[in-house]
């Protein structure tokens, strides 16, 4: 790992102890010219892909919209200095760096890193939530996301130490 990835885990008061037991893969970022934006997130900001990721996203949310589903971008390609970010606003707000990567990945390990992934909501409900999968966007992509090379990366009661997370999608093709 260099030392970015050091410097951030030491900051965050990520230990070998942490490493060693994350079960996740290590995620390098792409270079910049292999990623572009595809879409616009529920925040206004761009939601970013990387290219093989970004067609294959275009083609399963014009699918779902042809069957009136709207699948929409919460989050795709995420550096590992937002990931140190996301991580300390929960360490701000009093919660236990343990409790933590059990929902967010440890920076270097998160498939956003690699472009791959993507969060997706549900117009007009809470996001990021386990209920999600009560949504036609969560029925449609457990019925159809495979066709686009994507699966659900954190089922329920997974190996990875990661909690269930039906919004969250990995894009398997190249």
């Amino acid at each position: 790992m260099d030392k970015l990835l050091n410097d951030i885990h030491q900051s965050l008061g990520i230990s070998e102890i942490h490493l060693s037991a994350n079960k996740l893969k290590f995620q390098s970022q792409p270079d910049l010219y292999s990623l572009e934006v595809v879409d616009i997130d529920f925040e206004g900001k761009p939601f970013i892909l990387q290219v093989s990721a970004a067609a294959a996203w275009r083609a399963m949310k014009n699918a779902a919209q042809s069957d009136r589903v709207h699948l929409l971008p919460f989050s795709g390609f995420r550096s590992y200095i937002h990931q140190k970010n996301l991580i300390e606003r929960h360490l701000k707000n009093g919660r236990l760096i343990e409790d933590i990567l059990t929902h967010i990945a440890i920076p270097g390990f998160s498939e956003h890193h690699s472009g791959l992934a993507v969060d997706i909501h549900a117009n007009g409900k809470s996001v990021l939530e386990e209920q999600f999968e009560k949504t036609q966007e969560f029925l449609w992509l457990k019925e159809n996301a495979s066709r686009f090379e994507f699966q659900l990366s954190y089922p329920r009661d997974n190996e990875k130490g990661i909690i269930y997370e039906p919004w969250h999608w990995y894009y398997k093709g190249r």
